[in-house]
C-alpha cells in the first residue's frame, strides 16, 4: 500500500513516477494507492473517499483542499485534509504486507509508523523530499517550532521504518548523519522509460525555435530552483544573438520570472507552458543544453527527476548546484554535463558560451547521456530494483 497525495492523472513528476512504479509492481503484487484529489481532473462528486482503478492498481482517492501553497495556513490545511482522510481510508482496507510512505505531504512517514503498529506489517519510507532540510534550504518554512516538530516527526519515521529508500548518495549521506544505520538505507534512483523518451533532434518544436542555441529549463518554476541565477546569466548574454533561454513549465514563481525578465529587457528569454506528455521527446530534444538548478543547501534534500528525461533525450546539461549533489557527481563521473556553483551567474554564462563553441563535445556528451539512461536509469531496470528491495524485506530474516 502506497501513501502519497500525487498520483495518476496528475502531471507532477513524482506522481508520474509513482504511477509507473505501481503499474510495474502490480504485475506481481496487489497494489493499493491512497491518493489525494487530482489538480488536473474535475471531481465527479463530493465523496470523501472514492475507489478507482488504473492499470491493475487500486486507487483510494481522498477529497481534500487544494488551496494556494503561497500561504502557510492554506498549505497546512491541504496537508491536514489529505492526512486525515488518508488515515481513514487506510484503516478501512485489509491489512497490507508493506506500507510504503512517500513524502507528499510531509509527515506521511509518521502515518506509516502508526499503520505499521496497527497492522504489524513492514514499513518502507520512500524519501523523495527530505524534511525539514528542504524547507530550511528554500526558506519556505521559517517557524522554528514547526521546523523542530517536522524534524522530530521525521526522526520517528526513520526509527520505525524497516527500510528507507532514498534517491541518491547525497540524500543517503544526509540521512546517515541523522543517526540512521547504513544497513537500513537503500538507494533506488528515479528513472525514465527510454522507449517513450528518445532523441529527436529534428522536430516541429525545435523548428519553431529557429536556429539559435537553445538553453532550456524544463520543469517546475518554484522555490527550490533559484531561477533568478538563470535570468542574471541571460542578462549577461543579452547581446549574444546566438543564444535563446527557454523556460518550459509552470509554478509558483513563473509570473515573478516573467515580470523580472521584462524589467531587465531580456529579449533572449522566452516562456512556454508544459508540453503534453506525448510530446516530451520533442520538447526535451529541442534544447542544445539543459539547465538543472538547485538552491544552496538543497543537495541531498531532493534529486530533481528532470535529469532522467534529459539523459534519455540524449542532451547534455549544466548542473547549477553544489559539487556534492548527486547530479553534479553524475555530470563529472560520466562526462554528460557541466557543473556550476549555485548563484554563479557569470560562471553559468561562460559555461554556456563555451558549450556553444564546442558542438562536437556536446554531441559526445549527448551520446553518453543516452547510453547512461538505457543502462542505468531505464524504467524496467530501476523499478525492478525497487521490487527487489521490497522482496528482500518480506523474507523471514528481514528486520521486523
Amino acid at each position: 500500500m502506497f501513501l502519497n497525495r500525487s498520483f495518476w492523472p496528475d502531471l507532477e513528476a513524482t506522481g508520474q513516477l509513482l504511477t509507473e512504479l505501481c503499474e510495474d509492481l502490480s504485475a506481481e503484487h496487489e497494489v493499493t494507492f491512497i491518493a489525494g484529489r487530482s489538480y488536473h481532473v474535475r471531481s465527479s462528486g463530493a465523496r470523501l473517499i472514492s475507489r478507482e482503478s488504473h492499470n491493475r492498481v487500486t486507487i483510494l482517492r481522498t477529497w481534500g483542499t487544494r488551496l494556494s501553497k503561497r500561504r502557510l495556513p492554506a498549505r497546512l490545511l491541504n496537508l491536514g485534509t489529505y492526512y486525515a482522510l488518508a488515515a481513514i481510508a487506510a484503516l478501512g482496507m485489509k491489512r497490507p504486507d508493506i506500507v510504503i510512505a512517500e513524502t507528499d505531504p510531509p509527515l506521511l512517514g509518521v502515518l506509516g509508523a502508526m499503520l505499521k503498529w496497527r497492522w504489524k506489517c513492514r514499513l518502507v519510507y520512500h524519501v523523495q523530499d527530505l524534511y525539514p532540510d528542504i524547507a530550511i534550504a528554500n526558506g519556505g518554512l521559517k517557524s522554528r517550532l514547526l521546523l523542530s516538530l517536522l524534524d522530530r516527526a521525521n526522526r520517528l519515521a526513520f526509527e520505525k521504518s524497516d527500510r528507507i529508500i532514498v534517491l541518491g548518495d547525497d540524500m543517503r549521506e544526509r540521512i546517515l548523519a541523522k543517526g540512521v544505520t547504513p544497513d537500513r538505507v537503500s538507494i533506488v534512483t528515479g528513472w525514465v522509460d527510454t522507449r517513450d523518451i528518445r532523441p529527436l533532434p529534428i522536430n516541429r518544436f525545435r523548428r519553431e525555435l529557429g536556429d539559435r542555441f537553445v538553453v532550456m529549463y524544463s520543469g517546475n518554476l518554484g522555490l527550490s530552483q533559484q531561477l533568478e541565477t538563470v535570468l542574471d546569466s541571460a542578462a549577461k548574454l543579452r547581446d549574444d544573438q546566438r543564444i535563446l533561454f527557454l523556460f518550459v513549465g509552470e509554478g509558483a514563481r513563473k509570473q515573478w520570472l516573467i515580470d523580472r525578465a521584462r524589467q531587465l529587457g531580456l529579449s533572449n528569454v522566452q516562456f512556454t507552458p508544459y508540453r503534453p506528455r506525448e510530446e516530451l521527446s520533442e520538447s526535451l530534444s529541442a534544447a542544445d543544453l539543459h539547465l538543472i538548478p538547485l538552491l544552496p543547501g538543497a543537495a541531498g534534500c531532493i534529486v530533481p527527476s528532470k535529469i532522467y528525461g534529459i539523459l534519455a533525450a540524449g542532451r547534455p546539461f549544466v548542473a547549477i548546484m553544489e559539487d556534492r549533489a548527486a547530479i553534479a557527481r553524475l555530470a563529472r563521473e560520466h562526462s554528460v554535463g557541466y557543473v556550476v556553483n549555485p548563484g554563479d551567474a557569470a560562471g553559468l554564462a561562460s559555461t554556456i558560451v563555451a558549450a556553444v563553441e564546442a558542438p562536437d563535445e556536446l554531441t559526445a556528451m549527448g551520446s553518453r547521456a543516452r547510453q547512461l539512461a538505457e543502462s542505468r536509469f531505464d524504467r524496467a531496470v530501476t523499478t525492478r530494483n525497487f521490487a527487489e528491495v521490497l522482496s528482500a524485506l518480506m523474507k523471514p530474516a528481514a528486520a521486523a
